[in-house]
């Protein structure tokens, strides 16, 4: 994979290298309504820049992308927890409303003579 890149790195130079060198001819270049006469070393130039900035903004898309996916990840689990704290809630209140029932409908005379009651 080193070489390959380096290798395509070498092309590249020398394709620029060889635009600079051999192009000495002016070109004219239509921009927003207006002409503009440069050389071809700057058609290179104004390549690279808009290159970077293409790539510079799919690293801005790819990352805001990836920063989404996680919050939204992260959203779901929060929710997640909270409807397994809101239904433990809830069974823990039927649960602790069932033994004040219990507690409260058992009544002393039922209780055989002689056995502790939870009263006493």
């Amino acid at each position: 994979m080193i070489l390959i890149g380096l290798l395509l790195i070498g092309v590249a130079a020398g394709f620029t290298v060889d635009v600079f060198v051999e192009n000495a001819h002016d070109v004219d270049v239509d921009v927003l309504g207006h002409t503009f006469t440069v050389g071809p070393g700057w058609i290179v130039i104004a390549g690279i820049v808009a290159l970077a900035t293409f790539m510079v903004g799919a690293r801005l898309l790819a990352l805001g992308t990836r920063r989404e996916r996680r919050r939204r990840s992260i959203l779901r689990g929060a929710e997640s927890a909270a409807r397994e704290r809101d239904q433990l809630t809830q069974q823990l209140a039927a649960e602790r409303e069932r033994k004040d029932e219990d507690a409260t409908t058992v009544e002393p005379s039922q209780y055989p003579a002689g056995v502790p009651t939870p009263v006493d």
